[in-house]
């Protein structure tokens, strides 16, 4: 079952609220790019083609869902994504606990495996009046370059990211050691920009984890 969602666009890194409403019925599935869900089993080749919902995973983020309002759903998984739209909640229901976990685990493995395979983030932005290309590499971290003559305008790696924050409508800024605060204009909502940098600070945090271990 997947609750009605809700969808916000604040200032804070992971925003976004879910409004009580009515379940619904869902089938769900994880590919190794996107959890995707169909309100009615699909009946054509055509309708398993279009899925009622599609997220992808690396802009998405698994949350602590315990709230007064879920008491009654006792097990229950919740997911953020980061879209053009802001930051919708979604949900979901299962019928055991042991389902619960395993779309917990597959959910997460998952998607910070994507982070792993797509590896960069390429977005057009404006810096101080000037039309750049930031990089976000899941390995070199950010990188920004004027688009015009392709100089390099700042390259900082993710341990020097000290803070983010954005505006929910366009501006993001990151604050990285020494050089203090950067703002930069997408033109568009900053989400799944943000998003997609928490996936990657996730994977490179577990693949750090695993070489201790190992």
């Amino acid at each position: 079952q997947e609750q009605i969602t809700s969808h916000s666009s604040d200032s804070s890194f992971d925003s976004g609220t879910s409004s009580g409403g009515g379940w619904s019925q869902a089938l769900l599935a994880l590919t190794d790019s996107h959890i995707i869900w169909w309100e009615t089993v699909p009946a054509s080749p055509q309708q398993w083609s279009q899925p009622s919902r599609s997220l992808r995973l690396i802009q998405t983020r698994l949350v602590n869902h315990r709230s007064p309002i879920y008491q009654t759903e006792q097990y229950c998984i919740c997911i953020r994504h980061g879209g053009e739209d802001g930051v919708s909640c979604h949900i979901i229901a299962f019928d055991s606990k042991s389902d619960q976990a395993a779309w917990a685990t597959g959910v997460v493995a998952t998607t910070l495996n994507a982070a792993r395979r797509v590896k960069k983030w390429i977005t057009q932005v404006g810096y101080k009046g000037r039309n750049c290309e930031l990089t976000v590499d899941s390995d070199e971290g950010f990188s920004l370059k004027e688009a015009e003559t392709g100089n390099i305008v700042f390259s900082k790696n993710f341990p020097e990211l000290v803070n983010s924050s954005d505006d929910g409508a366009r501006l993001l800024w990151l604050e990285f050691r020494q050089s203090g605060e950067e703002e930069l204009d997408l033109g568009k909502n900053p989400k799944p920009l943000v998003f997609v940098i928490h996936t990657f600070l996730s994977a490179k945090i577990q693949q750090l984890t695993d070489s201790t271990r190992g």
